[in-house]
């Protein structure tokens, strides 16, 4: 059973229906901005701090490899699941999962080269999104946003350290919106099985 389709209650044929995107374009950036100065106290604009941090070695290898087990990335999105490299400058490594069967799709980055953590999203994405903070996700601080009511996109966001973060963007398909499918709630089933991996690593 598909993992993603099942919290987030459209089924249908036991697959999430998620649009797919190139891996740039599904990334919405976290990047800071005038905003989010480099030279501010972290944590900063509103962010919780990270009372247990990750060490920053657990972010060292490659996402694809470490973020999620290659069964994993099956049991979320399909037997037909493949991976790429999607690393993004102003973040850092990436990879992009998709299953053009099925049309699921969700990538993610380490956020590393802002230097910000959770600080850059609260600084950058709550003032101009739809953002709200959620329930810690394996007791490390997480957000969530979009850009409107009917958004097919969810971003979520976590903080392992104050300095740095994973970013996931989760896209649902037509057909998923039709059935009311949630993509943050997506997005959060993925995101515990990432950082799950992450602390298994440390």
């Amino acid at each position: 059973m598909v993992v993603v389709a099942t919290a987030c209650s459209g089924e249908s044929d036991g697959q999430p229906q998620l649009e797919p995107s190139s891996p740039a374009e599904s990334m919405p950036s976290a990047a800071p901005s005038s905003a989010a100065s480099g030279d501010q106290e972290l944590p900063h604009s509103g962010a919780p701090a990270v009372s247990d941090p990750l060490p920053r070695s657990v972010l060292d290898g490659d996402p694809c490899v470490d973020a999620l087990s290659q069964a994993q990335a099956k049991e979320l999105l399909g037997d037909a699941v493949t991976s790429e490299d999607d690393d993004l400058p102003d973040l850092g490594p990436g990879c992009y999962w998709s299953n053009q069967e099925t049309l699921a799709s969700f990538g993610l980055n380490y956020d590393l080269r802002t230097g910000q953590g959770l600080s850059a999203t609260y600084a950058n994405a709550k003032p101009q999104r739809q953002f709200k903070a959620i329930e810690p996700i394996d007791g490390f601080p997480a957000v969530q946003y979009h850009e409107g009511d009917v958004d097919r996109a969810c971003t979520t966001v976590v903080g392992l350290a104050d300095e740095y973060a994973v970013v996931m963007s989760l896209a649902i398909g037509t057909k998923g919106a039709e059935e009311g499918d949630d993509p943050c709630e997506a997005g959060r089933i993925v995101m515990e099985r990432v950082v799950g991996n992450l602390k298994a690593k440390a």
